[in-house]
């Protein structure tokens, strides 16, 4: 399953990144993750490693922002999901293909829950 996601969330960056150009006042990314599972990714053009209030900011939202992942049955749990979600974008952080990723920081998270730094 980890793959066919991995392959999915790929797809999608790298159409948003063929179609959107991320403003130069954009430091930071953070991937919303939400129930029934699905992405949605903002950037924010302020970071404070102490104030998590900065993934509430969205100051650059594609067109696209939204990915649905019903791939991921809901029974999977909440934490198992986090922790899939995050390895893949720091593989996809790793491949160093995806130009929105040159931003500084990038964040996971569920709504409303703590973040993990991908970045």
């Amino acid at each position: 399953m980890k793959e066919i996601v991995k392959n999915k969330i790929k797809n999608w960056l790298v159409a948003i990144d063929c179609q959107e150009t991320l403003p130069n006042d954009i430091v930071a990314l953070n991937f919303n993750i939400s129930e029934p599972y699905e992405l949605e990714l903002i950037g924010s053009s302020w970071y404070d490693e102490q104030d998590p209030d900065w993934a509430c900011d969205d100051d650059f939202v594609p067109n696209d922002c939204f990915l649905p992942l019903e791939e991921i049955s809901e029974e999977v749990h909440w934490e198992q999901v986090l922790s899939m979600i995050t390895e893949i974008l720091k593989e996809i952080v790793a491949e160093n293909s995806i130009k929105l990723f040159n931003v500084q920081h990038i964040a996971v998270g569920f709504v409303d829950g703590d973040l993990v730094i991908v970045k």
